[in-house]
């Protein structure tokens, strides 16, 4: 028997986004994913708009995927990533925490479609 069920995924809320370890933990999975600072855009489009599911709110709401365009800005060789990936004098921490809620919960997203093993440790 064929399923015709789709997975749904759960954005992350910004209290995760901003918990120490999850941030942490998001970083270092994008900072270990092997994909170039110019190539992410083109990831992140592809991935949202291959995910044959549904992606929803907390409160069960439809999320809508924002133009990445408007989320990242007129940065197409997203210097931005490169200053967010930017390691502290000990090498295993961020040089600085970024606030740019929709960026985040953007690569949080990709990695909750393309990559959900490394996602579902972020909040651990």
């Amino acid at each position: 028997m064929i399923s015709d069920t789709k997975r749904v995924i759960y954005i992350a809320t910004r209290e995760e986004l901003s918990c120490h370890c999850y941030y942490l933990r998001l970083w270092m999975a994008v900072k270990n994913i092997n994909i170039s600072r110019r190539l992410w855009l083109d990831e992140l489009a592809d991935t949202f708009r291959d995910f044959p599911g549904h992606v929803l709110q907390r409160n069960g709401h439809p999320f809508i995927i924002p133009c990445l365009d408007d989320v990242f800005g007129n940065d197409p060789d997203l210097r931005w990533l490169g200053y967010y990936l930017r390691e502290d004098k000990t090498g295993i921490h961020p040089n600085s925490i970024s606030r740019k809620m929709e960026r985040l919960r953007l690569l949080d997203l990709y990695f909750r479609i393309k990559h959900p093993l490394i996602a579902r440790h972020f909040g651990k």
